[in-house]
């Protein structure tokens, strides 16, 4: 088998017989509103991707899911991808033009050629990522994307490959808005962003060190940001920032004592019949440490594309007070159990020609949608262009979160994983099964934790997404217990999660 970059999270894989794309993204207009851009440009490597059998997509983030690049294949080949409870991944696939897709529950095998494919999505229908898992030629490659798998997902993916798994690739950079667009002083969110940037990568490295792969290639980011408005940005690559490179990922992953690592650029193979990597790049000059000159000339080279985004998204003309009325009253009849979790006032002020304020109340039994902002405890604020492709549902809201064209502010300063849930989904079966998930009975298995000499019985699974706290916990300072799956941090004595909107974790002293 030969595994080539693609660039950011592109794969192509080779086996004797079958050649297959993973999650191509090549769009000359970035994604996210032209927000992220592929770092480094990969456009040298069209061509090879477009000359597949089959095309796999993880999930239905724009940086793995390309219509540009669809478009351009032929109208026969597939693309093989998970079943979601929504539809957005599948209409998305379809926004490139009409082909085959085949989609597969969790587990479930499909051959492609003389390659066998097969996803495994994160346990908690909230969170819509995928891994993917490729045998071929022998050898088995776990591509994990953006998923956050569990421990014991991770040694059944062993199991199910034949005990050992080859090669794994997975993401040492977040894709979140979290903490750089939040309206934090500049110290606190930098210590916000470091301390998030640590929680990925200790992640990924318990996640190596559950998996055990023969060699492993942290990859699929960071992307650069080449619009002058998110310029700033770029600094979320520097040392302590949230966006860590390739090359900073595996320096920090060797210092923990993680040595089958390699770093692939776009162009770059892995020949694992010869154990060893050839370079293809064909990038001169370009180093991790020193991009300034590289990003300013490819800023230059996608400036036009940049505009031509914006172009297609004018400041609306008329007022905006009806539309947003008849998108959001409906979403407020859509969920009483995602009603009675979000439980507060949202702000929405929205700036420009067009544009207003807006309230949206979520409190079970005073649901409304009110003109102007009071007594909130959530607040959004982005230019008018933004709303109108919201309200008609051509831009996902979450894929607006991620283009990182907007602020926020939050009082308690806790993630509500609801209101971010509602506004993603806003569909009624994903949001069913998120309830069906979040309020099935898992039993009452606990763990031990020792806090400076104290020890505390705590239930085994943290209760967002399912994750084994017995594996993917760590305990901070001051008795916090975080688990590494998602981030979110408990009070080990009372249980309360201090940085989130969701149930407290069972502990008790013992």
């Amino acid at each position: 088998m030969i595994v080539t970059s693609l660039g950011h999270a592109g794969l192509l894989i080779e086996t004797d017989e079958t050649t297959l794309a993973c999650d191509p993204w090549f769009s000359p207009e970035g994604a996210f509103q032209a927000s992220w851009f592929q770092f480094p440009s990969n456009e040298h490597m069209l061509d090879a991707a477009l000359d597949v059998d089959a095309v796999l997509i993880s999930h239905e983030h724009m940086d793995h899911v390309d219509p540009w690049f669809l478009a351009r294949l032929p109208a026969h080949v597939p693309v093989v991808c998970p079943w979601y409870p929504s539809p957005v991944l599948k209409q998305k696939i379809l926004a490139g033009g009409e082909r085959p897709i085949v989609q597969l529950e969790s587990w479930a095998r499909h051959e492609v050629g003389d390659a066998t494919v097969f996803f495994v999505s994160e346990d908690s229908p909230m969170n819509h990522d995928s891994a993917m898992v490729i045998i071929g030629d022998e050898t088995s490659v776990v591509n994990m994307n953006d998923a956050r798998l569990t421990p014991a997902q991770l040694r059944r993916i062993r199991s199910e490959v034949g005990g050992s798994i080859d090669l794994l690739f997975l993401q040492a950079a977040g894709a979140s808005w979290f903490p750089i667009c939040y309206e934090y002083e500049p110290e606190h969110r930098r210590r916000l962003s470091k301390s998030k940037r640590l929680a990925k990568l200790r992640y990924v490295e318990k996640a190596i060190a559950v998996s055990e792969p023969r060699r492993s290639f942290p990859f699929a980011g960071p992307p650069c940001f080449l619009d002058d408005e998110l310029a700033g940005f770029n600094s979320e690559m520097g040392e302590e920032g949230i966006f860590p490179n390739q090359d900073q990922a595996i320096t920090w992953l060797k210092a923990k004592g993680v040595d089958n690592t390699t770093l692939l650029l776009p162009g770059d193979t892995w020949d694992d019949a010869k154990r060893g990597k050839r370079e293809g790049h064909g990038l001169d000059g370009f180093r991790f440490g020193d991009t300034a000159a590289y990003v300013d000339d490819y800023r230059k080279r996608r400036q036009r594309h940049i505009e031509a985004v914006k172009e297609r998204h004018p400041f609306p003309s008329e007022p905006m007070d009806d539309a947003f009325a008849a998108y959001f009253e409906p979403v407020l009849d859509m969920s009483e159990y995602f009603n009675e979790r979000i439980a507060m006032r949202t702000g929405f002020e929205v700036t420009g020609p067009g544009g207003g304020s807006w309230t949206v109340d979520f409190r079970p039994g005073r649901e409304a949608v009110e003109h102007g902002i009071d007594d909130i405890g959530y607040l959004y604020r982005f230019e008018s262009r933004w709303l109108p492709p919201l309200l008609d549902g051509s831009v996902p809201w979450e894929d607006f979160f991620l283009s990182l064209r907007f602020s926020a502010w939050r009082s308690p300063d806790v993630y509500n994983d609801h209101l971010l849930g509602l506004l993603k989904f806003a569909e009624p079966d994903a949001l069913a099964a998120v309830e069906l998930y979040e309020t099935a009975d898992r039993g009452r298995e606990t763990i031990t934790v020792d806090v400076n000499g104290t020890t505390y019985e705590v239930e085994r699974y943290c209760p967002h997404a399912g994750q084994d706290l017995g594996e993917t916990g760590e305990i901070l300072a001051d008795g916090i217990l975080r688990c590494l799956g998602h981030h979110y941090e408990f009070d080990i004595t009372t249980g309360e999660c201090l940085n989130g909107s969701i149930r407290s974790l069972q502990t008790k002293r013992v």
